[in-house]
């Protein structure tokens, strides 16, 4: 009967799908920004959105196919788009980075990496926390989504130190100009982690 209704853990194993393809994403740009030398290619990064989307359009049909959902259809349409748009990206960050390696050689980006790393860490953990709803984890996600807007403060408190060094007058125009462009994305991976995790909170809290 609950299978027949769609109460079983479709949508939640679906949805943590898609919370581990975007932190793959991330980790395979990680791998990359740790160790330029060893080249960039988009492979990685284009199968990583590709299997989020697969997932995203699982889901659609999913919705489609189902009576009842044990989370309401709207919230897990909301939390499968704010999850894709994690891995697409990064993507978009490893295409700029790959045409404009030449001019970035040698830049640090391990500050970012720790960040990015956290970031996805504590979306994967609150993704997985909406298959225990029943249990009361109002206070957990709580605490974790507080954590993820340290770690978006910590993005903002980063960009502003790097802008500062790039508008130093130390640099040539055009490094200036695209590793602004690569920075800002990097911001951006942090803040599409944050929004989906304002999603989570908002699902328990509404089931609370």
């Amino acid at each position: 009967m609950q299978k027949l209704l769609g109460k079983d853990d479709k949508f939640f194993g679906l949805l943590e799908g898609a919370a581990e393809e975007a932190r793959h994403s991330v980790q395979a740009l990680n791998r990359s920004l740790a160790a330029p030398s060893a080249g960039l290619t988009m492979d990685e990064f284009v199968q990583a959105r590709r299997a989020e989307k697969k997932i995203a359009e699982q889901i659609s049909e999913a919705l489609v196919e189902t009576f009842v959902t044990a989370l309401e259809r709207e919230d897990i349409e909301v939390l499968s788009e704010t999850l894709y748009k994690i891995p697409k990206t990064v993507e978009k960050f490893a295409e700029r980075f790959i045409i404009s390696s030449a001019l970035v050689k040698g830049t640090d980006f391990s500050k970012h990496i720790k960040l990015l790393e956290a970031a996805t860490n504590q979306v994967m953990a609150m993704v997985r926390e909406l298959r225990d709803l029943a249990a009361g984890r109002l206070d957990s996600i709580k605490t974790m989504n507080a954590r993820l807007q340290e770690i978006e403060g910590a993005a903002d408190d980063l960009i502003i130190e790097v802008l500062r060094d790039l508008w130093s007058g130390r640099h040539e125009t055009t490094k200036v100009i695209v590793l602004k462009d690569l920075y800002e994305l990097l911001e951006k991976v942090i803040d599409r982690c944050r929004d989906a995790g304002k999603v989570v909170t908002h699902i328990v809290l509404k089931n609370s």
